[in-house]
């Protein structure tokens, strides 16, 4: 083989990584050496049913059975009984819309929660990104009946539905957090039924959590459940919110009503105040600046500091400058930086074994200072007061922490973008991601795909020198192996054919990273043909 022919390793073949070590040869169908690149080619079966961990049980460990959902039982009465009814001739598909924070997750858990006590199947779906959406849809389809082989035809969607559509027992499909509704198009249209997500027949329902309250996105398919913030008639709840969170000594019910009042009834941002005021009081007196608020009054005249008004996205901003400045208080002087930088990384789960390691974050500006004890005190700083949630690992998959969409907008800025593609892509082609046959590799290879592809999306191509595009192509290319090996066929092409026009364009056409985009793209079109 001619030091042009790399091998991609057939269709199911994987670029790795990158590594800027001094190499040499070759290594006929699996290693490619060029120069001081190292472009490592595996073989993976993109049909291999599980070796991926994967669940779409849903989560009902995040349920708190002691705090009742206050000023939503009039909503769960209404969704019971409409998932309790007979379908009708259009099926049964419910949006439960709302802005961010008002608790549509909880909502959609306690339902997930009555209906499996009441022997009804649950599955839930998690819909921030494309990929993991899709994977998840394929393993309801595995669970529903699905053939191995049946999945591979390419027709997976209407696959899901006849499979659904066959079982004679109830069920329910919760979607959520699809704050992009245009992920659950796949190869149709969501507001004509021909999405990944559709109306279900027979016995079974669909719930999807949502922003998007639009009409026009969800045509007529879909019944509409709006979910708004507890204002007006229902203060006296949010306040209890607050109360269940907060301590006795933060005040009075009046005083929690006013500040409840103040937040809007947003119950995210009624948590957070709450989880403040508690942590407060727990902590020994010296220790808080003097200036601290305490009580409900305290934090609300903080907040209202400056400010004559606020919309609920500035309360929120305001809550969690708060959280972080108590936390600086309390020693952990980098969790502005940390929060920022997890905030410039995907709306998906990350990785943060992986990602935040010392090794990791020696370019990330104040956070290189950070050794690993200390970056694990800073990330549990952050979950104390709800800023981020760190989730149990499950056997076999990586740990990761999860951002609310809400926290993340409020704590992007433009400076860490190219800190985090950095981390991103120096993860994807480290050293520990080498073994393409290892489960627990391929799991932690999965988590990190859509960071890969998000940082990819958001990266201004034209600043990067040399070694840093090379490097961003390269990850994008293990992104893409990593979507053929979920079965994610087109958003693999279509990732492929991007990075091969950008860096035919850069690098010209007999680069070793075209060569290789190139022979990755050949083979997913080869699976195309074979459909």
């Amino acid at each position: 083989m001619s030091g042009d022919q790399e091998q991609a390793g057939g269709p199911g073949g994987a670029v790795d990584r990158l590594d800027n070590r001094p190499t040499g040869g070759t290594v006929p169908g699996h290693v490619v050496r060029a120069g001081r690149v190292d472009l490592t080619l595996r073989t993976s079966d993109p049909a291999a049913p599980s070796a991926l961990p994967l669940t779409v049980t849903p989560p009902l460990g995040l349920r708190d059975p002691g705090r009742p959902l206050r000023g939503r039982e009039e909503t769960l009465e209404r969704l019971e009984a409409e998932l309790a009814a007979e379908p009708g001739t259009g099926g049964r598909l419910l949006a439960l819309c709302g802005m961010g924070g008002c608790g549509k997750t909880a909502v959609a858990l306690e339902i997930a929660a009555r209906r499996s006590a009441a022997g009804c199947r649950v599955w839930w779906v998690e819909a921030r990104n494309g990929p993991a959406l899709e994977a998840a849809l394929r393993a309801v389809a595995r669970q529903a009946g699905a053939t191995r082989e049946e999945l591979e035809r390419g027709d997976t969607a209407d696959l899901l539905w006849s499979r659904l559509a066959r079982l004679d027992t109830p069920w329910l499909l919760v979607v959520d957090n699809a704050d992009d509704p245009a992920l659950l198009d796949g190869p149709g249209a969501l507001s004509a039924g021909t999405g990944w997500i559709r109306p279900a027949t027979g016995p079974g329902a669909v719930l999807v959590t949502t922003r998007d309250s639009s009409r026009a996105t969800w045509g007529r398919v879909a019944r509409l459940h709006l979910l708004r913030p507890l204002t007006g008639g229902r203060l006296d709840a949010a306040a209890r919110i607050l109360r269940d969170h907060a301590p006795e000594s933060a005040g009075t019910p009046a005083e929690a009503h006013e500040l409840a009042a103040r937040l809007g009834g947003l119950p995210l941002a009624l948590r957070l105040a709450g989880a403040y005021l508690d942590q407060v009081n727990r902590t020994p007196p010296p220790v808080p600046a003097p200036a601290t608020p305490t009580t409900c009054t305290g934090y609300l005249r903080a907040w209202e500091d400056g400010l004559d008004r606020l919309d609920p996205g500035h309360a929120l901003a305001r809550t969690w400058a708060m959280s972080v400045a108590l936390l600086e208080q309390r020693g952990h002087g980098h969790a502005r930086a940390l929060l920022e930088l997890l905030a410039a990384l995907a709306d998906a789960d990350l990785p943060y074994t992986h990602l935040l390691t010392p090794d990791r974050l020696t370019e990330a500006g104040p956070l290189a200072a950070l050794d690993g004890p200390a970056i694990w005190r800073h990330l549990t700083a952050l979950a104390a007061l709800g800023l981020v949630e760190l989730l149990d690992p499950v056997p076999g998959s990586p740990a990761v922490l999860r951002m609310h969409p809400l926290v993340r907008d409020a704590s992007r800025t433009p400076g860490t973008v190219a800190v985090a593609t950095g981390i991103v892509t120096a993860t994807a082609l480290a050293d520990e991601f080498e073994d393409g046959t290892d489960p627990e590799v391929t799991a932690a290879r999965r988590s990190l795909a859509p960071h890969i592809l998000d940082a990819f999306e958001r990266a201004d191509l034209a600043a990067l020198d040399g070694p840093s595009f090379l490097e961003l192509m390269t990850a994008v290319n293990v992104a893409g192996r990593q979507l053929l090996t979920d079965g994610l066929h087109a958003r693999a092409r279509a990732e492929f054919e991007t990075v091969l026009a950008l860096a035919t364009e850069r690098l010209g056409p007999d680069h070793r990273i075209v060569r290789i985009t190139r022979r990755n793209l050949d083979g997913v079109l080869r699976m195309f043909e074979g459909h």
